[in-house]
């Protein structure tokens, strides 16, 4: 994965990536291998990756 690219949902999930539960943010979070993965959602339905961080970052 590299920042800036674009990504579509189901292929997220088809390389492993599950989707964590947010409640009211404009972004979309999955997680694989003990990284969070931080997305930006955009009009055309693709997800623009802009953050990659631990998982033990995340839920602290």
């Amino acid at each position: 994965m590299k920042i800036n690219q674009y990504y579509q949902e189901a292929e997220l999930e088809a390389a492993g990536m599950t989707s964590k539960e947010l409640i009211d943010r404009d972004y979309k979070v999955f997680s694989k291998n003990k990284k969070v993965y931080f997305f930006e959602p955009l009009e055309s339905g693709a997800l623009r990756l802009y953050s990659i961080i631990s998982e033990r970052s995340f839920f602290l």
